[in-house]
C-alpha cells in the first residue's frame, strides 16, 4: 500500500517542465509545449553508448534550457555548497553542510564504484518520503541534496541526492543519469538514478531496497534521462512516446 502511494505521488514529476493538456492529471502544464521539449529526432545527436536501457535507444541534446527544475536545482545546490560555513545536523537550516553528507563522503573514501553506489542508495533510501506539495506547497519543486536531507522528498529528490553525492564522491557525470519514466504496472510516473558500470545499467530506485540491473525491470517505460551535461530522449522499443503517453494518462 505504501509503495503504491509513493508511485501515485511521483506522478507529479513526469517531464519536469512542461506537458500538454492531456497530461494534466499527472503534472501541471507550463508555458512550454511538449513539442518544444521533444523536437524531432533529427535535431538530436545519436548516442549509442547506452542504447538498450529500459528497452529503448537514446539520442542526446546538450540544451538543458527547457529543464528549469533541473537547472535551478543545480544552481541552488552549488550556492549551498559554496556558502556552507559550518557542519550541522541534517534537519538544521542555514549556511551549513549536513553532517550526514560529510560522513557519507568519508565512508566512500577508497571504496569501489559498486560500494559507493550501495552506500548512496541505502543512505538516501532511508530518508522519509514527503510529497512536494507538503514540503513546498506547490506541485513542482526539485530539491537540492541538502534540502532533501533536511525535509525528505519524493522520487526525483531521491535520485538527485544520489546523483550529487556520487558526483562529489568522484564518479564522472557520464556514468550517471536521472531517468524520468512511466511505470506501466502502476500507471504512474517515476524517477530513478541509473549508473553505468562495466557496460551494465544499474537502477538506484527509492522503491527498491537493492540496486538492480535495468534488464531486470520490465515495467518501466522511459521518457528521458538527464544529467549536468545534457539530456537524452528515449526513442523506439519501450520508450514512452507521445501517443502512448496520451493513452496512459
Amino acid at each position: 500500500m505504501w509503495l503504491t502511494v509513493r508511485f501515485l505521488v511521483c506522478a507529479a514529476i513526469a517531464l519536469a517542465t512542461q506537458m500538454p493538456t492531456a497530461f494534466a492529471s499527472h503534472t501541471p502544464a507550463t508555458d512550454k509545449s511538449f513539442a518544444a521539449l521533444m523536437p524531432s529526432v533529427g535535431s538530436f545527436a545519436t548516442d549509442t553508448t547506452h542504447d538498450g536501457t529500459f528497452g529503448a535507444r537514446q539520442v542526446f541534446s546538450g540544451d538543458l534550457s527547457p529543464f528549469t527544475q533541473w537547472t535551478r536545482m543545480e544552481s541552488r545546490a552549488r550556492v549551498e555548497q559554496a556558502n556552507a560555513q559550518t557542519v550541522c545536523d541534517p534537519d538544521t537550516t542555514g549556511l551549513c553542510t549536513p553532517r550526514e553528507w560529510l560522513q557519507l563522503l568519508d565512508q566512500m573514501q577508497g571504496k569501489s564504484v559498486a560500494e559507493k553506489l550501495e552506500i548512496a542508495n541505502e543512505a538516501m533510501n532511508r530518508r522519509p518520503y514527503v510529497p512536494t506539495q507538503q514540503n513546498w506547497h506547490r506541485a513542482m519543486y526539485w530539491e537540492s541534496p541538502f534540502q532533501f536531507l533536511r525535509v525528505g522528498g519524493q522520487c526525483q529528490d531521491y535520485a538527485i541526492a544520489k546523483y550529487e553525492l556520487l558526483r562529489e564522491a568522484g564518479l564522472p557525470a557520464e556514468q550517471l543519469q536521472m531517468v524520468v519514466l512511466f511505470d506501466a504496472a502502476t500507471g504512474a510516473d517515476h524517477a530513478v538514478l541509473v549508473a553505468y558500470v562495466d557496460d551494465q545499467a544499474l537502477v538506484l530506485d527509492n522503491l527498491r531496497p537493492k540496486i538492480v540491473s535495468a534488464n531486470e525491470v520490465d515495467d518501466y517505460r522511459p521518457y528521458y534521462a538527464i544529467n549536468e551535461t545534457g539530456w537524452w530522449r528515449y526513442v523506439g522499443g519501450h520508450a514512452m512516446t507521445l501517443a502512448v503517453a496520451y493513452s496512459a494518462r
